[in-house]
């Protein structure tokens, strides 16, 4: 008699691929088998290319007595500056002096520029300089609104509540009167002459300038004065905030109310092509504030986008254009790139990502989620076999941390050191599982404490008997910080 062809069908089933990143513009069984249709503090890692927990962060300075806003660094004097809620400026080099070192002249969104000596400072009143820890200067002779700053070819650019852009004169951040007879004077442009709407933004791109208006129009300044020329770049392009767009080296971003636009130059006739790159997480782009800040981390290589007025951040992967989230255990209101390091602002605290992979945040643990592709069969599925492997970055294991295929569930290797010839080797990365037994075949294994090796990658595998129509795999956990290596599953559909 022949073996029954019922299982013939079987198939393995791997995921180890999620550079697709969060899609949540359609339900859980019809994205690709490389999204995510949720993911929390998990992100692509750089270098294996798969799905791993973020990092946590180190608490620098915490504070009672100011409500943070946003920040800025001067690089030229090693100094971070801070802004407050209630429009002060502090300012410090080494969080042991935090020093109050002015107050704002407007309460419009703070945007500044390198200069000089320092950084100026536009927040929608006059401008500002700050240099390092001292005293911040206003510039007195400088127009009444600033609502925005850029420094081109030795000049100061502001723009005020219309559609005109002033221009300082050369090399000098007092000047701003005009005179026609000479040409390192003060100037001025009028952008979008009578079409409407006023400059929410100004933003380098390649050798351009773009400015962003309220009425969805974008404009091109291109060359130099007097050779300067003015051209629409697209319309519908609308900005969700007035921090709502960022530049990445030739490309820039800026969000609207339900899209996500990438302005980039191309070949076609050395123009430029706005395109929507935000269109499978539209959902979470709406539940973004008209407060939401677009800013690129250059040593990530990501673009974050902070609402500021919650925990919640979403992150653009720059090298898979994937989106994630992020979710920090106190609200987040700015964030940016000193050296190799990332600093997190938050409402009454300065952070550092930790490069020592504790997944922590506020002395807390951090929480991640994840929910892949939901797969579903014309009849039922039946799971025979199902593995996980993980490369662990840290040793906390806590047994909160799980993933599900369907009913099936893995808690994480446990991690505990090994007990060899009756003596407990508890400073020896030699781990076993909740049977007892070593997870890999590691040798040689002897009382010689040179002689034992850590193992690098813990995997589990069960056998089960596990029948449904869907198959759903998640994950959730918390403390636990891990890079995923693969979940594998052996099915049959019946």
């Amino acid at each position: 008699m022949r073996l029954s062809t019922k299982h013939a069908n079987q198939q393995s089933v791997m995921l180890q691929d999620f550079t697709g990143g969060l899609n949540v513009s359609c339900t859980e069984n019809l994205i690709a088998d490389n999204e995510l249709s949720e993911v929390v503090n998990m992100e692509i890692d750089s270098n294996s290319k798969l799905l791993r927990t973020v990092q946590g962060t180190n608490t620098l300075y915490t504070t009672t007595e100011y409500t943070f806003k946003s920040a800025a660094f001067d690089i030229l004097n090693s100094a971070l500056i801070l802004f407050t809620e209630d429009n002060k400026i502090l300012a410090t080099k080494d969080f042991y002096e935090v020093k109050e070192v002015g107050t704002l002249t407007g309460t419009g969104e703070v945007i500044t520029a390198m200069w000089e000596d320092g950084i100026l400072i536009a927040s929608g009143g006059k401008l500002q300089y700050a240099k390092g820890i001292e005293d911040v200067e206003t510039i007195e002779t400088s127009p009444e609104h600033c609502n925005g700053v850029y420094i081109r070819s030795g000049r100061v650019l502001i723009f005020d509540d219309t559609d005109q852009v002033l221009f300082s004169g050369v090399g000098d951040e007092t000047n701003w009167t005009q005179d026609s007879n000479d040409p390192s004077a003060s100037l001025f442009a009028q952008i979008g002459y009578k079409v409407g709407g006023h400059i929410m933004g100004m933003v380098n791109m390649s050798k351009d300038i773009l400015f962003i208006k309220s009425n969805g129009m974008v404009f091109r300044l291109e060359n130099e004065y007097p050779d300067w020329r003015i051209s629409e770049l697209g319309r519908n392009i609308f900005c969700k905030g007035t921090a709502s767009y960022c530049n990445i080296i030739n490309n820039v971003l800026i969000m609207s109310d339900i899209a996500l636009q990438s302005i980039q130059t191309t070949q076609e006739y050395g123009d430029m092509k706005p395109t929507n790159i935000g269109s499978k997480v539209v959902k979470e782009i709406c539940k973004l504030s008209k407060t939401t800040k677009l800013r690129y981390v250059p040593s990530l290589n990501q673009v974050w986008c902070i609402d500021g007025s919650n925990e919640f951040v979403l992150v653009l992967d720059c090298n898979t254009n994937a989106f994630f989230k992020r979710r920090f255990n106190s609200v987040i209101v700015d964030v940016m790139a000193i050296n190799n390091d990332v600093y997190v602002i938050k409402k009454n605290a300065v952070c550092k990502l930790r490069a020592d992979n504790i997944f922590y945040d506020d002395d807390k643990p951090l929480w991640f989620k994840m929910t892949a592709k939901t797969h579903m069969a014309d009849y039922e599925y039946l799971v025979k076999r199902a593995t996980l492997c993980i490369t662990p970055l840290n040793y906390d294991h806590r047994p909160k941390t799980h993933f599900d295929i369907g009913k099936v569930s893995f808690v994480l290797p446990s991690m505990k050191p090994i007990e060899i010839n009756g003596k407990y080797k508890a400073d020896k990365n030699i781990f076993v599982d909740s049977t007892g037994f070593v997870l890999d075949d590691i040798q040689p294994i002897t009382e010689k404490d040179d002689d034992i090796h850590g193992i690098q990658t813990l995997r589990q595998s069960k056998r089960v008997v596990y029948r449904a129509p869907d198959i759903k795999i998640t994950a959730t956990g918390c403390g636990d910080s891990f890079i995923l290596n693969y979940i594998k599953a052996d099915v049959v559909e019946v």
